[in-house]
């Protein structure tokens, strides 16, 4: 597989990842109907963005720059209900570690790899 392809499927990765993060947050918080809306936001605006990345060549940052608010939004809102809960800390944690092994450390390790693989496309 060459590193465009593979650098398609982590980015592609990266999307469904925070598209369902932030549904699951809104929906919880707001309900199905703006979960399923703020889901559909988030999708488009990581298409325009990687369509923008694509037309802007090598040295774009446009995928990068929502992708980093979109995986922002979800960590600061899951530590603010964390912290903001009547509950003990080792409860908090516990609460806390199903986000972090389902999205914060995936998130991270796929956001890592796409960027190696940028540096690769670009030095080569």
């Amino acid at each position: 597989m060459s590193d465009r392809t593979l650098r398609f499927l982590v980015a592609a990765a990266i999307s469904l990842l925070l598209i369902h993060q932030i549904g699951v947050l809104v929906s919880g918080a707001l309900g199905a109907a703006w979960g399923l809306a703020s889901a559909l936001v988030v999708a488009a605006v990581s298409f325009f963005s990687a369509r923008l990345a694509k037309a802007g060549g090598k040295g774009s940052f446009w995928f990068l720059i929502p992708t980093l608010l979109f995986t922002v939004m979800p960590i600061v809102m899951t530590v603010w209900n964390v912290f903001t809960s009547e509950a003990s800390w080792l409860d908090r944690l516990i609460g806390m570690a199903p986000f972090l092994t389902g999205f914060g450390l995936p998130i991270t390790l796929l956001f890592l790899s796409y960027i190696e693989l940028r540096k690769r496309t670009i030095d080569g």
